[in-house]
Parts: C-alpha cells; structure tokens; sequence
C-alpha cells in the first residue's frame, strides 16, 4: 500500500510503501526523486515483461507465420518465373513455327510456280495438237486438185469458234504475271503479304487455265462432230474406220507408259485437261481417218460429170448397163491425182478401163483412174493425195479423153459424187481436212 503522507510522522519529502500480508506488515520510506522514477521505470518494465511473455508464449505461432509467408513469396516467385519461361519458350517455338511455316510457304511457292509452268507448256502443247495440220503436200509434178489449190487455213473455224493460236497468245499473257518475284509485285508491302498477292495470282492463273481448256474444246468437239457427220454423208461411219498407222519420223523411240503426273492427281485442271486430251484425241484419230478417205477431186479446176454413177444406156453395146463410176471430162495428157492416201495395189492395162490404176485406202475404201494415157506410178507404192497417178486419156472403152474415176467399198462401187459433195462441204465448214 502506497501512501503520501506517514500517519505517524509529519515528514513530507518521503513516500511510504507499506506491504502486509496477514500478520506480517512492513512500511518502507522512499524519498520522492527517487519513487517518481520508480513510477515512471515500472511501466516499461511491465511492458518488456508483458511483451516478453507474449514473445515466449507466442514465438512458435509467429515463427510459423513468418515462415510461411517467406515460402509463399518464394513459391510465388518461382512460379512467376516459371510462367516467364513457359513464355519465353512458347515465344522460341512459335517464331520457330513461323519460320518453318515461311519456308514451307517459300517451297510450295516453287512448287506452285513448277506446276504453273507444266500445265502453262501441257496447254500450249494441246493448243498445238488443235491446230489443223496440213496433209502432205501434192506432188510437184502436176499441179494440185481444185480443192489443193485453194490452201486450207491452219486455223480457220467456223464464226463462234476461238482461235488455239489466239488462245496460246491469251495463254502465255495469263501466265506471265504468275512468275512474278514478291518483290516485284510489291516491294512496299511485308514479305506475308507479298507471297498472299504471289498465290492470289497462282490462284488466277488456274482459273484462266481452266478457261482455256474448255474454249479449247469447244471448237474440238466441233471439229469431231462435222467429220463425223461428213464421213456420214459419205456413207461411212466414223466408228467403223480405222485411222492407217503413222510412224513417227526421227528414230526410234520407246520405254514404259509412265502417267504425267499433273493428269493424274485428280485436280479440276487434271479432268479438265483429261476431257481436252480425249477430245483431241478424237479429232486426231478422225484426222487421220480424214487422210484416207477419198473426198478430194481427182482432177485440177473445176469437173464436168459426162455421165454419171447408175444405171445408163451402153455407149456401145446400146443397152441398159450400170455404170460403177463417173466420167469426167478433161484435156488429153491432163494430170490424174489420188484422191487420198493410200497403196497402189495395180497400175497397168484392164480389159475395157484401159489403162489404169487402182488405190487402197484401207477400211475397204478404194478407187480405180481409168483410160489412163500413161501410168507413173506402180504397184506397191504408197501415195498421198494429190499424188499424180497418171495422165487422161482414151485407152479401153472410152469414146475420147476422159477420166473414168470409181470409189469402192469392200469390192462394191458407189457413187463417187457423195464424196465429192461431203469434201467441198468439209472444206467450206473452216477446212476440217487434214
């Protein structure tokens, strides 16, 4: 028990501290300096035993706290910089993606630009193959027939019809632009976007292309259907003939059939070029089918029948008769020409022809020149047409010059002056005859 004051004694400058405990009781004297600093010391005393025993009481709790918060920091920073590279990494391979991603780009460019050019020369070649060829030229000997003289046009179709050497020429500049570099076509743009504007054009061009081949079959399908239906007027059926084997001049030549490969991979301009091919084919086999069918004029200039294929008063005898030909009439020692390709299979005298020759065509075509004055070919000798065969004149049965010309189909004469007609109107028709 703190006092101020003493009750037993008057003194003032001291504090007493009285301490009792049940009978026990002791009173000290303290001066007031020295009781004011016990006044101000005990609670900093108190406070450093209060904290003291908080720290020992709680040191466990704290140091766990601390502990964990030190590891959450440390696990946060180690997955911080785990997440930087992760980054990092997936930073690394995509910009090796992008990479490889460009040069693939760069190689199927090549690849592209490889195929552009293929299918750009596969074109042109079908364009070539479309171009009507010209049969083998007359013999110079003797003028051409009436229907040699006037030159059939290389590319003359009929109205409507596109041009192959007009569409090589649409070709070759439809093509052109794809074989531009990037950096020709735009060196201000960024590399992606100049090799989008280069397969834009590859894009283009294989649209053009698939343009050209159907303009390029249009006039081959046309082309077959008029042979077909020349032949026709002929009396002869397309499917029945069979075109005479060609052999190919410049040595021999040979090896596996091996597919090209942009005909093969199934793309639209592989069935497109595919349906070309066939087409051409087509016109081709009939070309060729063209070659040995006799529609040409035996004789230059203008004819004049005397008498006609049929039936017709005997000249001589005065009697009803067939006549297995036509007369046509001409200038003594005139040219006689074939009238298509063919083999002579005999040249020489023949009872009541005369003098004269006779051709096989093959497919059972053949045709005889009679009253021939003289003769210049001989058997075995293969010829084209316009070919002089002979020269006109009166031998055998004839009542003066003329030339006694017959076709024949598998033996059995027919009438010469439907060739004649299905000839003049094929070449009318943009000169189909090769």
């Amino acid at each position: 028990m703190i006092s101020p004051r003493s009750k037993v004694g008057p003194r003032r400058d001291h504090l007493r501290l009285t301490f009792a405990y049940r009978s026990f009781s002791k009173t000290l004297a303290l001066p007031r300096p020295l009781a004011a600093a016990l006044l101000l010391v005990l609670p900093f005393i108190a406070a450093i035993y209060l904290a003291a025993t908080c720290y020992f009481l709680f040191h466990d709790e704290l140091l766990a706290s601390l502990t964990r918060h030190q590891v959450e920091l440390q696990y946060a920073y180690e997955e911080r910089i785990a997440t930087l590279r992760h980054e990092l990494e997936k930073a690394t391979e995509q910009a090796r993606i992008d990479e490889a991603d460009f040069t693939d780009q760069v190689r199927a460019l090549g690849a592209r630009q490889d195929l552009v050019e293929s299918r750009t020369a596969l074109i042109a070649s079908l364009a070539a193959r479309m171009k009507d060829p010209r049969g083998p030229a007359p013999d110079q000997s003797a003028p051409a027939p009436a229907s040699a003289e006037t030159p059939l046009p290389d590319h003359a179709p009929a109205d409507g019809k596109p041009h192959p050497e007009d569409l090589d020429l649409e070709l070759r500049k439809s093509s052109s632009a794809a074989f531009m570099s990037p950096v020709e076509a735009q060196t201000s743009l960024p590399l992606p976007e100049q090799i989008h504007l280069l397969v834009d054009r590859y894009d283009r061009v294989d649209r053009e292309h698939l343009a050209i081949l159907g303009q390029l079959q249009m006039p081959a399908n046309l082309e077959a259907d008029h042979i077909r239906t020349t032949l026709a007027s002929a009396g002869l059926s397309a499917d029945r003939l069979k075109p005479p084997i060609v052999r190919q001049s410049g040595g021999a030549t040979g090896g596996p059939f091996v597919a090209l490969p942009i005909l093969s991979d199934g793309s639209s301009f592989a069935l497109a070029a595919g349906r070309l091919e066939s087409a051409i084919d087509s016109v081709e086999r009939l070309r060729r089918v063209l070659s040995s069918v006799p529609l040409e004029l035996p004789l230059s200039g203008e004819i004049a029948i005397t008498s006609p294929f049929g039936p017709r008063i005997d000249p001589f005898l005065g009697r009803p008769a067939l006549h297995t030909g036509v007369d046509l009439l001409g200038t003594y020692g005139a040219p006689v020409h074939a009238t298509a390709a063919g083999i002579v299979v005999s040249a020489g005298y023949d009872g009541g022809y005369g003098n004269m020759v006779e051709v096989d065509h093959g497919n059972g075509l053949a045709t005889r020149y009679a009253h021939l004055s003289s003769i210049e070919v001989a058997p075995g000798q293969k010829v084209s047409y316009g070919t002089v065969l002979g020269r006109i004149g009166e031998t055998g049965r004839a009542t003066g010059p003329h030339l006694h010309y017959e076709v024949r189909i598998d033996g059995q004469p027919v009438d010469p002056e439907r060739f004649f007609k299905a000839g003049t109107a094929l070449i009318a028709d943009a000169g189909a005859r090769p």
